[in-house]
């Protein structure tokens, strides 16, 4: 049940009690992402003893965000700040400095209209293509994460939903989703993808025969990552990656339990591969770093015909793809006027910040032609199914 939101005269900037807060732990509902109830209550004790300064920041953030209707749950919120990071070397101070700098960024980074949708826990729509055979919808979209996750508070998700006529109440499904939050690593902005996985539902699964004829054979986990490269370019931000060495159920004392530690493996070879697929560098501790954009690196010459038109084919598709977002994002989303502050709670959105109208930072070029001399290689299609 979502926590009462405080009153306007009430003291919006007052953190609650330890017995309060140790109550919200252990109510029904509130275990998940890698915790129990017990375990949660005492890294709530932690917080409270070790961290209150910055859980005080914290909630005066969500009290206010509470009060403006973009916040249905203060209790949840508060429970996000105390349980750890994906990335198991931040500890809960910097854990809670990255959620009030993600927050003071994300309150400026969407149009007003966008930003009420995340907030009702709607999607919005990035960019909608026309439907292969076989499918009423293929879209991509921006929502909230869940609260007990701990690998980034918004989901960037590649969602197809087949056609009537071949599945009778065919439901919405998650080809491939990207978990990202934006902070300062080092002093400089960053998208930060804590987490990439493909579909989890055992009964609404696609083929991967369907998804390579709806993607054109893109592997959407691929094809997820070149759209965070987007969205970095659009927002001015470097893009980060988790180091697959990095991922909490590596740390104590998680990998004691063999299943998080069969996890972590899987986790982590998939991740060596995706990264390496995007020639990323190393980054901070803990990340990597991932180009503004892919290089292809394959000459189409130097293919058969038969590949030839198969990566004609995922080239056409992806110079569509971008030219929807191109179009689509300026109506959802807009550039901060300047830098985020810590030491102020959340920046108000001006008529004054500049949007993503014009797209100047884009240069123009004939991505075609650029495609017919060096072409992507998407990699196998299974490739980061992650369950």
């Amino acid at each position: 049940m979502s926590g009462p939101a405080p009153s306007p005269s009430s003291d919006s900037r007052r953190l609650p009690g330890l017995w309060s807060t140790l109550g919200w732990a252990l109510k029904p509902g509130r275990a998940g992402g890698g915790l129990s109830r017990s375990q949660l209550a005492r890294r709530v004790v932690t917080g409270n003893l070790l961290h209150a300064r910055a859980l005080h920041r914290w909630m005066a953030i969500v009290y206010e965000f509470s009060q403006r209707g973009l916040v249905k749950d203060v209790q949840g919120e508060y429970l996000r700040a105390v349980r750890p990071s994906v990335h198991r070397y931040t500890d809960m101070g910097e854990r809670v400095k990255q959620l009030i700098d993600h927050a003071d960024w994300v309150d400026t980074a969407f149009k007003p209209a966008a930003m009420e949708k995340l907030a009702s826990g709607q999607p919005v729509v990035l960019a909608e293509l026309p439907a292969p055979r076989g499918f009423d919808a293929v879209r991509l979209q921006l929502r909230r994460n869940s609260m007990q996750s701990p690998e980034g508070d918004l989901l960037l998700a590649l969602t197809l939903q087949r056609a009537s006529d071949i599945q009778h109440k065919a439901q919405p499904v998650d080809a491939a989703v990207v978990a990202f939050s934006r902070f300062r690593v080092d002093g400089t902005g960053s998208l930060v993808i804590g987490g990439v996985r493909g579909q989890r539902s055992a009964t609404q699964r696609l083929s991967g025969v369907e998804l390579g004829q709806a993607l054109a054979g893109w592997q959407p986990s691929v094809l997820l990552v070149r759209v965070m490269q987007e969205l970095a370019r659009a927002w001015d931000q470097q893009l980060l990656g988790l180091h697959p060495q990095a991922h909490w159920l590596l740390g104590w004392p998680y990998r004691m339990n063999k299943r998080h530690r069969e996890n972590a493996e899987r986790i982590a070879a998939s991740y060596d591969k995706l990264w390496e697929h995007f020639d990323a560098d190393p980054g901070p501790t803990g990340w990597v770093v991932l180009p503004s954009h892919s290089d292809e690196a394959i000459s189409a010459t130097a293919l058969s015909p038969e590949k030839r038109e198969r990566q004609s084919r995922r080239a056409d598709y992806w110079i569509r793809l971008q030219k929807q977002l191109r179009k689509q994002m300026p109506e959802v989303l807009q550039r901060p006027g300047r830098e985020t502050q810590l030491t102020r709670n959340t920046q108000q959105v001006t008529e004054q910040a500049p949007m993503l109208d014009d797209w100047k930072d884009f240069p123009e070029e004939d991505e075609r032609a650029a495609f017919n001399k060096r072409v992507m290689q998407t990699g196998p299609l299974n490739l980061f199914d992650i369950k």
